[in-house]
């Protein structure tokens, strides 16, 4: 699977009018096409500088040519929610022909528009980029390969992220100022800058209780790693 991101400039989208006309940012985190009518529907997220300037832009997307059809969901201050169908622009015309797709949503400011895209070959996304360039202007802001073991490897490493972000909040005060001392002492270091003797001394405690608090905290922080660990030890063997 090749992907792509793209800024895109298209002159018959109605975002990209709405944005390039008043002062206003579209996202579009949830939307579908549908290929039997070429229709692309979409949930829009509008914030504008003013109250004036999302309503401005609002009604670009209503009364825009290419708009299908156009409903407002919610509107406070200057931030508002609508459903728009539109119909296939020139650019989402070029990634379907060559069998595209949508990876993510779409962020329009400026008249310019961040595209998310996916490709099953490299030849698909080249012709796909070569019929776009004859009616848009865009610029490739990152372009990757992703292969299974790519894609799955860094999820794990997101996961085990997320769980390590979990274990630090599940820290009590006292665990954190005592690791967060410890780290800056040199306690952890090879030999070690410092000892449960310094640390003790510092907070004003037994060198027993600082030992207690960072086996506790210690226990909460490498959960995440032992898990990693776990999986390691049963799965494959890398390098044959």
């Amino acid at each position: 699977m090749i992907s792509l991101e793209l800024s895109v400039r298209q002159g018959d989208c109605p975002l990209s009018e709405a944005s390039k006309s008043h002062e206003v940012a579209f996202v579009t985190p949830h939307w579908h096409y549908h290929h039997d009518t070429g229709s692309l529907e979409l949930r829009v997220l509008a914030d504008g500088e003013t109250r004036e300037a999302v309503e401005s832009g609002l009604e670009v997307l209503r009364s825009h040519e290419g708009t299908e059809s156009f409903e407002l969901l919610a509107k406070q201050g200057s931030a508002a929610r609508a459903r728009l169908t539109m119909g296939t622009t020139h650019a989402m015309g070029a990634v379907v022909a060559h069998d595209g797709y949508l990876t993510g949503p779409f962020r329009n400011v400026d008249g310019s528009e961040r595209w998310e895209i996916g490709f099953d070959d490299t030849a698909a996304a080249e012709d796909a980029l070569e019929a776009l360039a004859a009616h848009d202007e865009f610029v490739v802001r990152e372009r990757e390969r992703l292969d299974p073991a790519t894609v799955l490897e860094d999820l794990r490493t997101e996961e085990v992220g997320t769980a390590f972000l979990e274990a630090t909040r599940e820290l009590t005060l006292t665990e954190r100022e005592t690791v967060g001392r410890a780290i800056e002492s040199g306690y952890y270091e090879v030999p070690r800058e410092s000892t449960l003797g310094d640390l003790a001394t510092e907070f004003e405690i037994s060198d027993a209780a600082v030992s207690k608090t960072l086996r506790r905290a210690e226990s909460k922080l490498l959960s995440p790693a032992s898990e990693v660990l776990e999986t390691e030890r049963d799965g494959p063997t890398r390098g044959g």
